[in-house]
């Protein structure tokens, strides 16, 4: 039992488009729905007091989403995983929850992630042939490309923002396997990843599908899994 807790949740095809905000609201309109002591913040617009990590671009799946919730009463991790999962329409599922105790909330501690991502080429390539390219695209220190930042658009070298990159076969397609930085400070999105390696190696990349596989938290110069420092 517990008055606050971090939640994991997924999101398949069925509501890859959704935006952020819509994402929001459809948590808000299920969780109204399950008659959990949800808290609210006070002033003239009351809001659910919930907070959800790296917001998800439109159009990507995802099995490892999260976010924080805060009860007015005491709720047991199984009974809001049960009871939310009964009011989310499919294409969201609630995987696992813990405890919440600590201060830190989901927002502030996501500093990497994990994505698959599915694309084609228009002439195959064998195995050590495509591990040899991205080999190479890892080898230059200076990776430069367009990214929007608060401040407007500017050149950005995104190489020390990508930690490893692999590839997979699987059938006619290929599986970027890719780990780089995330969160409010140093987000690196997959698409643009993507577009850096075809600018950087001529590789005609056509992207069919990208999943967030995994996020993590930084703590101690180790990469943690978010639900274990739910007590930091």
């Amino acid at each position: 039992m517990a008055r606050a807790l971090r939640f994991r949740f997924s999101r398949n095809e069925k509501l890859k488009y959704l935006a952020h905000l819509d994402m929001l609201r459809l948590f808000e309109r299920a969780l109204k729905r399950t008659g959990l002591p949800v808290s609210y913040t006070q002033g003239f617009n009351p809001r659910q007091k919930i907070v959800f990590g790296l917001p998800i671009a439109v159009g990507l799946t995802s099995s490892a989403e999260y976010a924080d919730i805060e009860f007015d009463g005491d709720v047991a991790p199984e009974t809001f995983v049960s009871k939310l999962n009964e009011t989310l329409p499919d294409g969201a599922e609630v995987l696992d929850a813990v405890p919440l105790c600590g201060k830190s909330s989901i927002m502030s501690i996501i500093a990497s992630a994990k994505y698959e991502i599915r694309f084609t080429l228009p002439k195959p390539l064998e195995q050590d042939e495509i591990d040899g390219i991205i080999s190479g695209f890892l080898n230059n220190n200076d990776i430069t490309v367009m990214k929007k930042t608060k401040s407007g658009t500017k050149p950005v070298n995104i190489r020390p923002l990508i930690y490893s990159l692999s590839v997979g076969i699987d059938g006619g397609s290929y599986i970027l396997y890719a780990f780089v930085s995330a969160g409010s400070e140093n987000n690196l999105r997959p698409d643009l990843l993507v577009e850096a390696i075809r600018q950087k190696t001529g590789l005609p990349v056509e992207t069919e599908s990208i999943h967030r596989s995994a996020m993590y938290a930084s703590a101690f110069n180790e990469w943690k899994d978010p639900f274990e420092v739910a007590d930091d």
